[in-house]
């Protein structure tokens, strides 16, 4: 990984930090039995649930998947978020995140340790080729020049992708809300599912 790498790093980062603590108070709810409350999945949760809300709209066709979109549904769950922190024990939830602070700032760097590992991997071999890797980065960049749902497919435009593609619609949505090139993200992206894979790991043992 050379210097230039790091600012689109820090940034793909940045965003799971920020989508991890607006989702964390609906994943102290899920994984109460957790000892750490379940924090490292509130990111998990967080990209299925923005994901699949801004599929279902797109696919209805309520609203458009745009930058704007993600911002208002960012700005909705970061409502349902403070309500359930302001209005579901809240008492129990301030212990938790008091006595619970350092195992999530320990998940968080034991995640971010993995992600830069992984990015550093990609790092010396980041072309898109082989295997399903070019139709993989071909469908990413379809759902970013789609308004709505099914995405178009990317050989036989106008017609709709006939093929399951919601991972990769989720890296999409991540990639406009980072703002970065989508050739970035898609490595940054596989990085990403061995840091979770990782991180998950120690919070389930």
């Amino acid at each position: 990984m050379i210097v230039s790498d790091v600012p689109s790093l820090v940034t793909w980062w940045f965003v799971f930090l920020l989508i991890g603590i607006l989702f964390l108070p609906l994943t102290t709810l899920i994984f109460s039995h957790f000892i750490d409350r379940g924090y490292i999945f509130s990111k998990v949760l967080g990209m299925l649930l923005v994901s699949y809300t801004i599929f279902s709209l797109g696919t209805l066709q309520v609203l458009p998947f745009t930058h704007a979109t993600i911002i208002f549904l960012l700005f909705a769950f970061a409502f349902v978020s403070i309500f359930l922190l302001v209005k579901v024990q809240p008492s129990s939830k301030s212990n938790i995140f008091k006595s619970s602070w350092k195992l999530f700032m320990f998940e968080e760097l034991l995640f971010f340790v993995a992600l830069a590992f992984w990015a550093y991997i990609r790092a010396h071999e980041p072309s898109i080729h082989g295997l399903e890797k070019f139709m993989d980065f071909g469908l990413v960049n379809s759902a970013l020049r789609g308004e709505f749902f099914p995405a178009k497919d990317m050989w036989l435009t106008p017609f709709s992708i006939n093929y399951y593609y919601f991972g990769h619609l989720t890296t999409a949505v991540l990639t406009k809300i980072s703002f970065l090139s989508s050739a970035i993200t898609f490595n940054l992206m596989l990085a990403t599912i061995s840091a979770i894979s990782f991180a998950s790991a120690f919070s389930i043992a």
